[in-house]
């Protein structure tokens, strides 16, 4: 299965597991990844729902995939696509009932770290790392980075595309971006649901939606992320690089 769903000592655990393309997401596989952590945030059982993946939480949005989008579809088409479907895992994590927790053992970059800013928690394990990634293949975050980047450190995003850097725990949380799990992310946030587990479910939620309600990027924001990154995609710039890279015109 390329997500599967785990319920542990309170925390429902949703894994991506496309380990050949190091969690490389299309919007089919957004669909697949919106779905699961829709079902399982109705897990009646869990506290708080973990996101993470195995091997690497995401290495960003599928090349191959979008390289495709950007020669056969026209801007409207493809800002529709990452609206309504690549978006939607942002959107599952924004109306989950329960507290979410990003658990980065490896690579987290382009859409991976927008899912990862996108959790209410982020733990960086010794392995793992976030990276801006987007501006290098010549694209915005077309998952709203840029706006969920914001609401937590709103200084960050000009030093991010400017250097580029391969933000290792420590320096996660020198940012203020995530806190460093010990021994691993996955066991830091487990941890950090057990810590959580004497309060209510329903309680917990309602912490989480007003959290989100008080720093939560608009909506349009998202809309105008994906017609940006529809006009992007069909780019010249675009193509040039994905032919570099893939070897299609």
């Amino acid at each position: 299965m390329p997500v599967t769903t785990e319920l542990r000592d309170g925390a429902v655990i949703v894994t991506l597991r496309w380990t050949d393309k190091r969690n490389a997401l299309s919007a089919d596989d957004a669909d697949i990844v919106s779905d699961a952590i829709t079902a399982a945030g109705s897990e009646p059982e869990a506290k708080a729902l973990v996101l993470t993946g195995e091997g690497t939480f995401s290495a960003g949005g599928d090349l191959p995939y979008f390289a495709e989008l950007g020669r056969t579809l026209t801007p409207e088409e493809i800002h529709h696509t990452i609206y309504r479907r690549v978006q939607g895992m942002v959107r599952a994590l924004r109306d989950c009932p329960i507290p979410t927790i990003a658990a980065v053992d490896g690579a987290a970059v382009g859409l991976g770290m927008d899912l990862a800013l996108a959790c209410d928690m982020r733990f960086v394990g010794p392995e793992g790392f976030l990276m801006q990634g987007w501006a290098r293949a010549g694209l915005i975050a077309g998952t709203g980075g840029v706006a969920l980047l914001h609401r937590i450190a709103p200084d960050l995003l000009w030093r991010l595309l400017a250097e580029q850097e391969r933000i290792t725990a420590s320096r996660a949380v020198e940012l203020g971006l995530a806190e460093a799990g010990d021994p691993d992310a996955l066991s830091a946030a487990l941890a950090r649901v057990d810590a959580l587990s004497y309060i209510d479910r329903r309680v917990l939620g309602d912490y989480a939606a007003l959290a989100r309600k008080a720093a939560w990027p608009a909506e349009g924001n998202f809309d105008e992320a994906g017609a940006r990154q529809g006009h992007l995609l069909c780019s010249s710039e675009f193509r040039e690089l994905t032919h570099r890279l893939l070897g299609k015109s």
